[in-house]
């Protein structure tokens, strides 16, 4: 009995045996079957891309006007008219405000007429003082009627001179009563209304105008990006140092689709802050910008004419750092440790690792290990035109209308 239970063991262990074996071979082969038979995996593959990038500086600016007036009253009277609507576009020489004019009318008439009346005096006293004069000559006045003669001639001459002073005045106060724009630009609401007395006890402010194109844009920078624009800018970007590119871009926006141009640069540096203040005009023509918004600051540094570029899903990452699988020899994957520059559409710049002449998986990550024998195959659509055996032709380093060159930011260095 014991016999019979012991062979029944062993037909079921050996059944248990054929059954493993049996799973196993088929996983084998499905697996097998999956990876399209014999014969190592086929992968796409790209090559570097090389052409010339510029690294920039990337800084946090704000925007000012170019001109900006303050609009006050500099005559006491009630406000009779507004002339324009609240945040308008106004041209240099629109009618603003209105104050009412018939107390400077008034000033203004009197002032005439003081006037005449004292070139009246002017010609009695000239008059007066050629009679004498002739007089004297036969000795008919004494000297003391020709002195008194010729005092009050020039008396009456100062008369006029003031009487004309009094009449540009007058006249200068009437026409403080209209106000006009003293540049073209947005105005600003009015921040008195009709009716008010105004300029009694202050010139009283009645609205602001900004010039909105172009505007300024202020940055600052710190000494040794200043030392290291003095190094590389002026040998590589050819340009006069106050009439570089600058490109910003909005809170919202990723491109920096606003290109101006540097135009002042502080005389010292702040010693307190170790920065020096940068200013670029940038114009405006669509009334985008407005004075005082923060924006993202880009500034061309150095440029470099042979870069090597990758697209961005063919770099991996562990605890070791950045790096790519590149197919080396009998199409063998090996890992290539790479540093990387600054960022540009989908690839990436490569500043060591990289020669330019490799290959490079960019797809099958999950199954990819170093030491793996591939089956190269062209990636499918990579971006820039990178295909296997591509010549290194790229985008061109001028900027189109709505693009900036091709460019790395600081965040990889130079």
């Amino acid at each position: 009995m014991k016999g019979k239970q012991f062979i029944i063991v062993i037909l079921i262990a050996v059944l248990l045996a054929i059954g493993v074996h049996f799973y196993f071979n088929k996983g084998r082969s499905q697996q097998a079957g999956a990876l399209g038979g014999q014969g190592p995996m086929p992968m796409p593959v790209a090559r570097c891309l090389t052409q010339e990038v510029v690294n920039y500086n990337e800084f946090t600016g704000n925007l000012d006007a170019v001109e900006s007036v303050d609009i006050r009253a500099r005559v006491q009277g009630f406000l009779r008219r507004i002339a324009f609507k609240d945040g308008a576009f106004v041209k240099k020489g629109d009618l603003l405000f209105e104050i009412e004019p018939e107390t400077y009318q008034a000033d203004r008439d009197r002032a005439f007429a003081n006037l005449k009346s004292a070139e009246s005096d002017l010609v009695r006293a000239q008059q007066d003082y050629d009679r004498i004069m002739e007089a004297v000559q036969t000795n008919a006045v004494s000297q003391q009627d020709a002195s008194r003669a010729k005092a009050q001639y020039a008396m009456a001459e100062a008369s006029v001179l003031s009487a004309k002073a009094a009449l540009a005045q007058a006249e200068l106060n009437l026409g403080y009563t209209q106000i006009y724009s003293p540049i073209d630009g947005k105005i600003s609401r009015r921040y008195v209304d009709v009716g008010n007395l105004v300029g009694a006890s202050d010139k009283t402010l009645l609205a602001t105008i900004v010039q909105i194109d172009p505007l300024y844009v202020y940055f600052y920078v710190s000494e040794s990006e200043y030392l290291n624009y003095q190094q590389n800018l002026r040998k590589n970007m050819a340009e006069e140092p106050n009439n570089l590119p600058v490109y910003i871009s909005l809170a919202n926006d990723e491109a920096y689709d606003h290109q101006g141009r540097l135009d002042y640069m502080d005389n010292r540096v702040d010693p307190g802050t170790g920065t020096i203040q940068i200013r670029g005009q940038i114009p405006n023509p669509q009334d985008r910008l407005y004075p005082g918004m923060f924006v993202k600051v880009r500034v061309p540094v150095k440029a470099v004419p042979s870069a090597l570029l990758i697209p961005e899903k063919a770099i991996m990452t562990d605890l070791g750092g950045k790096y790519v699988l590149v197919v080396g020899e009998n199409n063998v994957l090996q890992r290539r440790d790479i540093k990387l520059g600054g960022p540009l559409d989908k690839l990436r710049v490569v500043t060591e690792g990289l020669n330019g002449d490799e290959i490079f998986i960019v797809g099958g990550f999950a199954m990819a290990r170093p030491g793996m024998p591939i089956t190269p195959m062209p990636a499918d659509g990579p971006p820039s035109g990178m295909m296997p055996g591509s010549g290194g032709q790229g985008m061109p380093s001028q900027p189109s209308e709505k693009q900036s060159p091709a460019e790395a930011s600081r965040e990889g260095g130079e």
